[in-house]
């Protein structure tokens, strides 16, 4: 299909990082609340929410779990900072998943416009952008798009790019139901066919970005964490949808297709289905 676009989420479809988000914004929430206030707060509570609301940036997450909390975090800004640091450093040690720069370059050579969509500052995208990992893939995408004054993913994220390359359509690839659900006010107006990006963190993953995140955070300055603790995580305690529960929820959330498959396969399949729509050849 000529002048077809597709619109990516960084985290958790292209960079295998979905496991890492949520530790790094529980950390970073536990990190900024007074001890006096962390009387009903669970670090396991704090990542579980974190999985839930998988599409948000920190700060929305960080006041959406404020609102069940009393306010427990105060300043939420500078924990959100302290977040996108920790975040970016820790994820340093994630990789792409496997076919995902390969497919975007042979998308690029089809005519196929791509672009990141994300809810991160744009200045923390930008720098990314420029980083070793960053650098794999910008010359590959049209632009990454991100959150500045006045304008956010979703809705003008979508106008921005219908209105700038004009395509016949617009594919909108996403991890969470949260992102699938932007589309449903916008789909007819920007002709978007939403694809579910169904990849399943276990608990062993989780454990692992634990590790990630402290072995960062052993590397910050002593002065950087307002109220420092030796936090120990309990695997039993912590939630993570099921495969076939994730696929189902996609869907719901109005999915006009679902990608699924391990860290190996998902793109093999995400692949498959661009031969099938003809934006690519076999």
């Amino acid at each position: 299909m000529p002048g077809a676009a597709i619109m990516w989420i960084r985290d958790g479809v292209l960079v295998n990082r979905m496991h890492l988000n949520p530790v790094a914004f529980a950390f970073a929430y536990w990190f900024f609340t007074p001890p006096e206030k962390r009387s009903r707060l669970t670090i396991e509570r704090l990542i579980n929410f974190g999985f839930t609301k998988s599409g948000f940036s920190c700060a929305d997450k960080m006041f959406l779990f404020n609102q069940e909390s009393d306010d427990a975090l105060t300043d939420v800004d500078a924990a959100a900072s302290f977040y996108n640091e920790l975040a970016t450093v820790a994820a340093e040690s994630c990789s792409y998943f496997d076919g995902a720069i390969e497919l975007l370059g042979d998308l690029q050579k089809a005519g196929v416009y791509s672009y990141i969509t994300s809810a991160v500052e744009q200045e923390v995208l930008d720098r990314w952008a420029q980083s070793p990992q960053g650098k794999l893939i910008s010359p590959k995408l049209m632009e990454i798009l991100g959150r500045r004054p006045n304008f956010f993913k979703g809705t003008d994220h979508f106008e921005y790019v219908s209105d700038t390359v004009k395509p016949d359509c617009i594919y909108y690839v996403a991890d969470a139901v949260s992102e699938l659900l932007t589309v449903l006010a916008n789909k007819e107006r920007f002709k978007i066919v939403s694809i579910g990006f169904s990849y399943c963190i276990d608990k062993p993953q989780v454990m692992e970005a634990v590790r990630l995140v402290k072995q960062t955070l052993s590397n910050f300055p002593s002065g950087a964490i307002p109220y420092p603790e030796d936090l120990e995580v309990d695997e039993a305690k912590l939630q993570v949808p099921e495969e076939l529960q994730l696929a189902d929820s996609l869907r719901g959330a109005g999915a006009d297709h679902v990608a699924g498959g391990d860290a190996n396969e998902i793109f093999a399949n995400l692949r498959q289905y661009f031969v099938d729509s003809g934006l690519l050849k076999q």
